[in-house]
């Protein structure tokens, strides 16, 4: 796959024909809370598929299918990367998504090719992009006379979106904080398509509306967390210049969030719009990032990012969950990110992030233990480990089989996420045997 040259997205849809997606998210099933009927199933499976690889952060770096082998992927430069890894983002949840809103109703043996013609068509006629270029002069029932038009079309969009995405804080890798709402409302536009398919045009504007509604918000709450402990610093300005150059709003209304920016906002001059739960998880994701740019949070911010969980109708235990899968990502994706700045602050946020696991296992220890009672093949390796060394298999079906526990447990399952090294010493010393510290040494 050559993004460098046209033609990538025939070769991608090629690609993903030989190896299909699968209806099912790999962490679908994985819960946030505990409490039952709190949030969209699907939307909470597409919050752990997509939070490692970073959209979330504005930080595209980690692959989806951790586990596949991408063509050449050794030889691509971080625009090519951002590509594949946005593409393989949105394809993978319209599909799971359409598998999941249909199963039982309709017999749909491939859901790729109405996720293809959903997405073309989503990103084709955009408000913001269904006039732009020659394209405009020309009948538009002549643009969908062959594929070759719709596709040739559908890569210069995605690549200009894409190429929103700025250098920030003199980090090497690619950075876009919008690509998210993206694949969102492509989501939302096949959801509104699946009740109401005669009503393409008026959803398509409105969730647009509804798009750019939402990077003002994000920008206004933005505003108020840089300036929550007083005066703003220059990597907050900086970040929040590329965010506002991301956002692709109307330059009087650029102007007027500069001018707030300089002034200042305070939480309750902010309207936030109502919003599913995956948007204000992903709002408080970027804000808890925002606070971190500089290395610490003092008791101000802190203040503000607890009110600001309640006004987003959040649970406050979500607010240690975004925290610690933060921290884990910045950790697991140390070598591409320079927003570290230096090495002694990853040892800091690997620190927290030891902290919060052992808090949390802690409190789960007993559910944790009937897990692994129940899962003989485990329980029988932990036995083993208290008397002889194990070997190298034994060890990565220790790991594995552990992860997989943690994934049923809500308040464990962000330490199961990239980054669980960091939390596997942890838990093997506070399982109640008495392990020999040999026996998991690599």
């Amino acid at each position: 796959m050559n993004f460098g040259s046209p033609g990538w997205f025939s070769r991608y849809l090629a690609f993903r024909t030989e190896q299909p997606l699968g209806n099912h998210l790999p962490s679908a099933g994985v819960r946030v809370l505990d409490h039952p009927g709190v949030h969209h199933e699907m939307d909470q499976a597409i919050y752990y598929f997509l939070q490692p690889t970073g959209l979330l952060y504005g930080y595209p770096v980690g692959w989806p299918y951790v586990k596949l082998q991408y063509p050449q992927s050794q030889y691509f430069d971080s625009s090519a990367k951002v590509h594949l890894i946005f593409l393989e983002a949105l394809f993978g949840c319209m599909v799971a998504d359409r598998h999941f809103l249909l199963e039982g109703m309709a017999e749909e043996a491939d859901h790729l090719g109405p996720a293809t013609r959903l997405s073309t068509y989503f990103f084709l006629n955009a408000p913001s992009d269904a006039r732009r270029g020659w394209n405009w002069f020309v009948p538009r029932w002549r643009l969908f006379q062959r594929n070759g038009h719709r596709r040739g079309r559908f890569e210069k969009i995605v690549s200009r979106r894409i190429g929103q995405g700025t250098k920030l804080l003199n980090i090497p890798d690619y950075y876009n904080s919008f690509l998210f709402l993206e694949i969102f409302h492509c989501l939302q536009w096949q959801r509104r398509l699946l009740l109401e398919p005669a009503k393409r045009r008026e959803a398509l504007f409105d969730l647009h509306a509804r798009q750019m509604q939402l990077r003002e918000t994000l920008l206004e709450l933005q505003i108020v967390a840089a300036h929550a402990s007083g005066a703003v610093d220059a990597a907050e300005q900086r970040l929040f210049d590329q965010f506002l150059r991301a956002a692709g709003l109307p330059k009087p209304r650029q102007q007027q969030l500069r001018e707030a920016m300089r002034r200042g906002l305070t939480l309750e001059q902010v309207a936030i719009p109502e919003m599913p739960w995956l948007v204000r998880r992903y709002f408080l994701d970027v804000i808890v990032m925002v606070l971190l740019i500089d290395g610490t949070v003092d008791e101000l911010e802190q203040k503000f990012v607890v009110e600001l969980v309640e006004r987003l109708g959040l649970w406050r235990e979500e607010l240690e969950q975004c925290r610690a899968a933060l921290e884990a990502f910045l950790i697991h994706q140390e070598q591409h990110l320079h927003l570290l700045h230096a090495r002694p602050q990853a040892l800091r946020l690997a620190d927290r992030l030891r902290e919060r696991a052992t808090v949390a296992i802690r409190k789960n220890l007993d559910r944790l233990m009937n897990e692994v009672r129940e899962t003989h093949e485990l329980y029988a390796l932990l036995m083993k480990a208290t008397r002889h060394p194990l070997t190298a298999e034994e060890k990565r079906k220790v790991r594995s089989q552990l992860y997989d526990i943690m994934k049923t447990i809500p308040a464990l399952a962000i330490f199961a996420l990239p980054a669980g090294g960091v939390i596997l010493p942890i838990l093997i010393r506070l399982l109640p045997f008495n392990l020999l510290p040999s026996s998991f040494d690599d």
